[in-house]
């Protein structure tokens, strides 16, 4: 499994009736008429459903949030703050049906990048995770008065400090699932590099704009003039501030299944945009990728997502590996 490639999704969990769908597009767009709708993609939070209009050349997309509702609000805010130096939907109306909260957002051309990595050749990686790079470089410039969670009017409202990284690693270890899945010698384990290493999690010094989930999955790509072109950065309803490893964690998540092309164009297109990467930002990003990775493991379901916790139980195991060659 690659880039979430299996995970199981909301749409296969998930449904909503076209009655609804209808509902919602009618209050955004009270003269418009559906002449069709189909679910494109679905994460493991939101769903999103490509609207077509009757008389209406350009389709939208309906995101609806599963998860969290104030994400709408979030990514509204972020899309008319950044969009004139990152590729990133607008957003044109947010409003709640039926006990949904959802959006209708510009409708971006192209594929996803990890379907472009995963299904076309692979000569095709140089130059856009070279893109990719480059397009971090550009998000990590927007910053914000301190680090932490965002509320709808983008404020920090929840702050996020080293001491917040280890006390939630810390957390998850306990949860049941955790312990199931990992096993009492693996979470002894972590807690040990926990308590050697925290001191390598970002500091509240770190404000910059992060996605918090810059991976493949969530870039859209589309051949423009016979070139690979990234068209847009999807998905922030994780966005926050702090620090920019938290991305190129993400995104070098996979990076062991890829040739070693991947993960050298990336960092490339980054470092060449003028990010700096600090000392032992290997051993930080695997650690960034732990916290991620536990917290997405205590947000799954054994029954519900087994092979969402088969594959974070792989990559957990990949990364333990590392930071103990590098320790």
């Amino acid at each position: 499994m690659t880039f979430k490639n299996n995970w199981e999704t909301t749409d296969q969990q998930f449904q909503i009736s076209a009655q609804t769908i209808k509902a919602m597009v009618a209050l955004a767009l009270p003269k418009a008429k559906v002449a069709s709708h189909k679910i494109i993609s679905a994460g493991c939070a939101n769903l999103n459903i490509k609207i077509n209009l009757v008389n209406e050349l350009h389709p939208f997309i309906l995101r609806i949030y599963i998860r969290d509702k104030g994400a709408a609000f979030r990514e509204q805010k972020l899309a008319a703050l950044i969009k004139p130096s990152v590729p990133i939907p607008e957003i044109y109306f947010v409003g709640d049906e039926d006990d949904f909260r959802f959006a209708i957002t510009e409708y971006m051309p192209g594929v996803s990048l990890r379907d472009l990595l995963l299904k076309h050749s692979k000569n095709n990686i140089q130059n856009i995770m070279y893109q990719a790079g480059q397009i971090l470089a550009s998000i990590q410039m927007y910053q914000f008065p301190k680090a932490g969670f965002f509320d709808a009017d983008l404020k920090v409202s929840q702050p996020l400090t080293k001491q917040s990284y280890i006390t939630f690693a810390r957390e998850c270890l306990t949860h049941s699932t955790v312990l199931e899945k990992m096993g009492e010698e693996t979470v002894d384990k972590i807690t040990s590099l926990l308590e050697k290493h925290g001191s390598l999690f970002p500091d509240e010094n770190q404000t910059h704009l992060v996605h918090a989930d810059y991976d493949p999955a969530n870039i859209l790509v589309d051949k423009i003039e016979g070139q690979w072109k990234v068209t847009a950065i999807l998905d922030w309803e994780f966005a926050h501030s702090g620090s920019t490893l938290s991305d190129i964690a993400n995104m070098l998540r996979y990076a062991h299944h890829m040739p070693p092309i991947f993960e050298d164009s990336f960092l490339q297109g980054l470092q060449q945009s003028g990010v700096i990467l600090p000392e032992n930002w290997r051993y930080r990003i695997d650690l960034l990728n732990l916290l991620s990775l536990l917290n997405c493991l205590v947000r799954c379901s054994p029954k519900e997502h087994p092979n969402r916790c088969a594959d974070i139980c792989d990559l957990i195991s990949n990364i333990l590996s590392n930071l103990q060659s590098r320790s």
